[in-house]
C-alpha cells in the first residue's frame, strides 16, 4: 500500500463485541505487515490492552493524510479526519437510524460484514460505496481437535448468547421443551451473559411455564470462561442452536461451525454470509416484526425476524434422530470455516480493498 500507516479508530480492551473483534482484526492486519495507528473511540470506560502489537499501534502518531478505518457504531465514527475515511459497522435490524445514515454518508466508503447488511444500508439511504467485508474467527481457539467433555448418554444442545429479546431465549426454551420429553436422552446447555441489572433471568424463565418434568436444562449464567476454554465447551456439545431475531455477524454460530458442530440458526441477517443449508440447518422466518419494544433505541421503527417455532422444534428433533447426517453437516461446516472465514481471511480482504482503493 502507498500509505505506510492506516489509522484504526475503535474501542479496545472492553468486554463488547466491537472491541474484541476490532482487536482480532488489528492483530491479523499487523501480522500481515499493515502498520496501524490506533485512534480510540471516546467512551466513558477506558479499556486495558496487553498485546505488544496493539500497544505499538496505540503509541503511533496519527498522520493527517493516512486512510482511516472507523470500526464501531456508526454514530461513533470520527468524521473530522482529513484523509480518506472508511466506516466499518453493522446492525441487526432491517433499517438504520437517521444519525447512522448521516455518519455513513460522511465517510468516503462504507464496509459492513455481510451482503444482507449491505442491502440494508443501501435501502436505508447510504449513498457512499458499500463494500462487504466479512469478519472471522480464531482457528487456534476454535477447531474440531479441541478436548471435549461431553455429557455421557445425553445428546447435548448448546446455545451461547447475551440474554435479551434479540436472542429469543424464550423461543429456544419453548421449542426444546416441546421437542423432547423427560425420557429423551437430551440436554440443553445455555451459556448466557446478562448485563442488564433490571432483568431477572430466573423470573423470565419461570414465567414461561415450562413443564416441571420436561427435558433437562443447564443454565450457565454470567460464568466466566477463559478464551481458551470456550472452544472446548462447543466441542462438548452435539448441536449448536441460536434462534436469534437478528445478527450483525453471528460470531457464536461461526465459532460452533469451526468446532465441527451442526448449527441451527435463523435464516436471516448477518450470519447468512457464511451460514446456509450446506453447512447447517437454516431456521425459517415466520415474519418480520417490529423491534420497537426493546431498550436499544437504534432498533426503534425497524424490524427483525420472528423465527418459526414449529420449524425450530422440527430441526431439533431432526438432528437428534439423524445424528450421522448432522455430524456430516458439522464436518462440512468446520471445513468451510477453516477455508474461508478466519481472521486471516478477513485481514486479507481488507488489504486487497485498501490496495484497490489506491489504484488509479
Amino acid at each position: 500500500m502507498d500509505h505506510k500507516t492506516v489509522i484504526w479508530q475503535s474501542r479496545w480492551g472492553l468486554p463488547i463485541g466491537y472491541a474484541s473483534t476490532s482487536e482480532e482484526l488489528a492483530l491479523a492486519l499487523d501480522a500481515r505487515g499493515v502498520e496501524l495507528a490506533h485512534r480510540p473511540t471516546p467512551w466513558p470506560v477506558v479499556g486495558a490492552i496487553a498485546q505488544p502489537a496493539l500497544l505499538a499501534a496505540a503509541a503511533r502518531p496519527l498522520p493527517d493524510d493516512a486512510p482511516q478505518v472507523s470500526y464501531d457504531q456508526a454514530d461513533l465514527f470520527y468524521t473530522a479526519h482529513r484523509g480518506y475515511k472508511i466506516g466499518y459497522t453493522m446492525l441487526e435490524v432491517d433499517g438504520l437510524p437517521a444519525e447512522w445514515v448521516a455518519a455513513c454518508n460522511a465517510m468516503d466508503e462504507v464496509w459492513t460484514p455481510s451482503g444482507w447488511g449491505a442491502e440494508v444500508f443501501a435501502h436505508a439511504g447510504v449513498t457512499r460505496p458499500i463494500h462487504v467485508m466479512p469478519l472471522g474467527y480464531s482457528p487456534e481457539r476454535f477447531h474440531p481437535g479441541l478436548p471435549a467433555r461431553p455429557v455421557r448418554n445425553r445428546y447435548t444442545f448448546l446455545s451461547v448468547f447475551e440474554w435479551g429479546e434479540r436472542k429469543a431465549p424464550e423461543l429456544l426454551l419453548r421449542a426444546y421443551a416441546a421437542a423432547f420429553g423427560p425420557r429423551d436422552d437430551v440436554l440443553l446447555i445455555v451459556r448466557a451473559n446478562n448485563f442488564d441489572g433490571d432483568v431477572d433471568v430466573a423470573r423470565q424463565i419461570a414465567a414461561l411455564g415450562l413443564p416441571r418434568n420436561g427435558p433437562p436444562i443447564a443454565l450457565l449464567l454470567n460464568q466466566h470462561l477463559p478464551a481458551g476454554e470456550l472452544g472446548s465447551l462447543y466441542r462438548s456439545a452435539d448441536c449448536f442452536v441460536l434462534p436469534s431475531r437478528g445478527e450483525g455477524w453471528g460470531m457464536p454460530i461461526l465459532e460452533a461451525m469451526a468446532c465441527g458442530l451442526p448449527a441451527i440458526a435463523t435464516d436471516w441477517s448477518g450470519q447468512t454470509e457464511f451460514f446456509n443449508a450446506e453447512v447447517g440447518y437454516p431456521l425459517r422466518v415466520h415474519a418480520l416484526v417490529p423491534a420497537d419494544d426493546t431498550k436499544c433505541v437504534y432498533y426503534h421503527g425497524r424490524r427483525w425476524a420472528e423465527p418459526d417455532l414449529e420449524h425450530l422444534i422440527e430441526c431439533m428433533r431432526y438432528v437428534y434422530y439423524q445424528r450421522d447426517q448432522a455430524r456430516a453437516v458439522g464436518q462440512r461446516a468446520a471445513q468451510a470455516a477453516r477455508e474461508r472465514w478466519t481472521w486471516g481471511h478477513a485481514a486479507e480482504r481488507i488489504i486487497v480493498r485498501l490496495r484497490a482503493r489506491e489504484q488509479p
